[in-house]
């Protein structure tokens, strides 16, 4: 059986070379494009912005879980050979090679700046097609550096298009707040440039840069020592995403994530993937039982009973993760991210985080399945911690999650202090966005780092332990380049 996963984007074969490697981080475009080649017509810079998100789905498509569930706790063995341990320890070095590379970033990072470069130059049908251009470059490359400056801190600012050995750069690491400076300048550039009219879920929307705004603002005012400022321009751009009304939350949870009910109005933007001849796996492709350890009837398998796929089974979720998903009776999410399934002849159990298990179809798993970013609900649940930090009514709207999940109006009235209801929010939002990459910024932003992470225990003194170290790889490359500080 083999894996199959697909991209719906198609992108000219021209554009293809756009995307060509930068490597990690001398950040040299070993394919050499230059104006004369292309640059030159309205197709020419969409293929380019297309060539942006089939990038982005290259940069995140596995890296998304190491940074933003592996370190959390929520992570644990599977039927495989457990090789997360470091991770879940805390206990990362430069040996590492999950997660610890930023090459791929930085190459998404490098088609943004040429798409940059150029666009101003190229005759369009209309400035609302060179906006939306301008601005998808602009919007992908703040998430870029936001990814950077939150999983390693100092990192090179690169601001210019690479076209060709002759621009190498062996840039030096620039101060984490001079990253997150450009974050913030790029969100504006891109809000101010994104036609309202951009609805697209598989590209960038003003919708899409409105969540980004949220998310990057409250973890300025938490993280960062902001200001009442910030908190209010987290509060303003999640209010306009919430009276968008092309989003919505959806009535049944699973719904959500379906292969048959791709862009549907919970998901606002989202790695989208489907058949096509290009194959890609995902990290989902780790989650699955494995065809070969399944060794019951194939009725179960083939009526997707069993989620099976060709790799082995690397990693579940931790058992008390899984035990915290079902903590609540009757609630509609815990299927939808984590399944069971006893074979009645035999008594065998197999378990698998089941979010994003593709199709079953005709002997072969496709990981269709697409990968949100950012949904609708996550709107509601950054309204509920600003409400909360605020002195605001957050209730309403964290029980707008709650009814959905357990059917019960009101399910959180009882909470009154400022501290029980962040802590119910962590909670949803972890039952929420299970393996949605979201739970160690989650516990980073809003407190619980060290008291609700078993490995951080007592930790908070020791130097960068929330950051990531940089990978061999990418030392070795760039002579300027430095560890981490508090890694070897």
């Amino acid at each position: 059986m083999k894996r199959k996963g697909y991209i719906m984007i198609i992108i000219m074969a021209i554009t293809l070379s756009v995307s060509a490697c930068v490597s990690d981080l001398d950040v040299v475009q070993k394919s050499y494009i230059n104006k004369e080649s292309m640059w030159k017509t309205e197709s020419d810079m969409r293929g380019a912005m297309y060539g942006i998100f089939q990038q982005f789905r290259n940069a995140y498509r596995v890296n998304l879980s190491y940074w933003g569930d592996f370190r959390s706790g929520v992570i644990g063995a599977g039927m495989g050979s457990f090789n997360a341990t470091d991770f879940v320890d805390n206990d990362l070095n430069s040996a590492e090679t999950k997660g610890t590379n930023w090459g791929s970033l930085y190459t998404c990072i490098n088609d943004c700046n040429m798409v940059l470069k150029y666009a101003d130059g190229v005759t369009y049908g209309s400035d609302a097609t060179k906006d939306e251009v301008k601005a998808n470059a602009y919007f992908i490359r703040a998430y870029c550096y936001y990814t950077i400056a939150r999983v390693w801190g100092d990192a090179p600012l690169m601001l210019t298009g690479i076209e060709s050995d002759k621009d190498s750069l062996y840039p030096e690491r620039s101060p984490q707040a001079e990253v997150y400076a450009r974050v913030e300048s790029d969100i504006d550039s891109a809000e101010n440039l994104m036609p309202a009219s951009v609805i697209s879920r598989t590209t960038g929307s003003l919708a899409a840069v409105q969540m980004l705004k949220t998310d990057f603002y409250l973890w300025k005012y938490r993280r960062l020592n902001g200001t009442k400022a910030d908190l209010d321009t987290a509060d303003e751009a999640c209010s306009a995403v919430l009276a968008n009304g092309n989003y919505s939350m959806l009535d049944n949870f699973a719904d959500v994530f379906s292969p048959s009910n791709k862009d549907n109005d919970e998901v606002i933007f989202a790695i989208h993937l489907q058949m096509t001849t290009e194959e890609v796996a995902n990290y989902a492709d780790d989650y699955l039982i494995p065809d070969s350890k399944y060794t019951d009837a194939e009725k179960y398998r083939d009526a997707d009973s069993v989620a099976t796929g060709s790799q082995d089974q690397w990693y579940s979720f931790s058992k008390s993760f899984q035990s915290f998903l079902y903590s609540v009776p009757g609630d509609t999410r815990a299927e939808t991210s984590f399944k069971s399934f006893t074979v009645p002849e035999t008594g065998n159990t197999y378990s698998w985080i089941n979010k994003f298990p593709g199709e079953w179809v005709s002997n072969t798993r496709y990981f269709t399945s697409d990968i949100p970013i950012y949904r609708y609900d996550e709107a509601i649940l950054f309204k509920a911690e600003i409400e909360n930090l605020k002195g605001g009514d957050p209730l309403k709207y964290l029980n707008r999650i709650a009814y959905r999940a357990y059917g019960v109006a009101d399910y959180y009235s009882s909470l009154s202090s400022e501290s029980e209801i962040n802590e119910a929010i962590y909670d949803e939002r972890l039952k929420e966005f299970a393996a949605e990459g979201k739970s160690w910024w989650d516990a980073i932003r809003m407190g619980y780092a060290f008291t609700k992470i078993e490995s951080l225990r007592g930790r908070q003194n020791e130097t960068n332990i929330l950051l990531w170290p940089i990978s061999s790889a990418c030392l070795e490359d760039n002579p300027n380049i430095r560890q981490t500080v508090g890694y070897n």
